[in-house]
């Protein structure tokens, strides 16, 4: 769904069921007389509204209630040839790894040689995208992962940018000790640069939203200011929302420090890290193919306030943000043309094998990782 940063839908968004669980449905269970579905493509998204902006525009005939979905969320919904698939997690990283789990678990599915797209919008650092961007990501890196003490009672530490810092290390430039192991996914970059190369070629006609949006991208500087793009750069993980310099370049920091400095952080979200760690499990006995992952996220606000602008709590709940509506626009634009492109050249794009590290700061699924320590406290 969101970012970790600015919740700012303009109207709450009421969540009965979307569909409600009734006999209309077939339930796609173990017992079901269904046969195997084998999608080409799946796409995954978190929330209602990115639901939404794919389904408007899509024609799925086949919708499936799935045993463990989110139960605002309980169906997959599919094309008549079953080569797309589509369902939605639920916001934040419980809700999508175990949907996703439910996913991958589910013996009514082939996934094996599946493409995924997971994709969603987030909060952005001006630093690197604008409002309306659509980003890829190499690394999506777990930033709620640490300790935090009260910035209020840092007193003796004025030169602590946060009351951030990682678990097992001292202050807020140590590189963390004591890992879980889902604190930096890494994906396949070429196939991540197909996906982007997909998106340029509409670039151009991307929404760049109404007066208001303009207007709040001008009080930024360049990229900020920009009409939106199509950029390469990482996404972070966490289920606190937060705003702000301090975090924005505290997260920065981060990002560089956890990726041994390969990573540049541009967006932000609530689930990558917990979906990614679903498949990367499964992916490890043959269930599915990390290799084939994307992560889009189109940039729906900006994660800090323009500058001159001094009172946080204001920003965060009345000044106009503007950028869900072009955001979702630009979310299907650009992903529809990744969609079109794996299916129109499967075998081109099948063929496109990582030439970099795949997967977590343990190694699970092996390699030579070029993140990380030699060495971890683990639990």
């Amino acid at each position: 769904m969101l970012l970790p940063f600015i919740l700012f839908l303009t109207t709450v968004i009421a969540s009965p069921l979307q569909t409600p669980l009734n006999t209309e449905y077939e339930i796609l269970s173990p017992y079901s007389s269904h046969r195997s579905i084998s999608p080409r493509v799946f796409i995954v998204t978190m929330f209602e509204p990115e639901e939404s902006a794919w389904t408007k525009h899509m024609n799925y005939v086949h919708h499936f209630v799935v045993p463990g979905l989110s139960p605002l969320h309980p169906q997959v919904h599919c094309t008549a040839d079953y080569q797309i698939c589509h369902f939605t997690t639920g916001e934040g990283e419980i809700n999508a790894a175990n949907s996703m789990m439910s996913i991958l678990l589910n013996p009514k599915f082939n996934l094996r040689d599946t493409f995924w797209l997971l994709n969603g919008i987030g909060g952005g650092t001006p630093t690197e995208v604008t409002t309306g961007s659509v980003t890829f990501a190499k690394y999506a890196i777990q930033v709620g992962l640490q300790y935090q003490i009260d910035p209020k009672e840092l007193t003796g530490y004025p030169d602590w940018p946060t009351g951030y810092f990682s678990y097992g290390a001292k202050d807020p430039w140590g590189y963390p000790d004591s890992v879980y192991g889902t604190e930096v996914f890494e994906l396949n970059e070429n196939l991540r640069d197909r996906a982007i190369a997909a998106g340029k070629r509409v670039e151009q006609s991307l929404d760049i939203g109404n007066d208001e949006n303009i207007a709040l991208r001008n009080q930024f500087p360049a990229p900020g200011n920009a009409k939106p793009f199509v950029k390469g750069c990482d996404v972070l993980t966490s289920d606190n929302y937060w705003i702000g310099e301090t975090f924005d370049n505290y997260f920065i920091e981060y990002s560089k420090l956890i990726t041994n400095g390969s990573a540049t952080y541009c967006s932000a979200a609530q689930e990558e890290n917990a979906t990614l760690e679903a498949i990367l499990r499964l992916s490890k006995f043959g269930y599915v193919n990390y290799e084939r992952v994307i992560v889009m996220r189109a940039i729906s606000n900006f994660v800090k306030a323009p500058e001159g602008f001094n009172d946080p709590v204001d920003f965060f709940h009345n000044y106009p943000k503007g950028g869900i509506e072009l955001s979702l626009n630009n979310l299907y634009k650009v992903g529809i043309e990744v969609v079109k492109d794996i299916l129109d050249n499967y075998d081109e794009v099948c063929a496109l094998k990582a030439s970099n590290y795949l997967g977590d700061i343990f190694g699970t699924l092996g390699g030579v990782r070029d993140f990380g320590k030699d060495k971890y406290t683990v639990h």
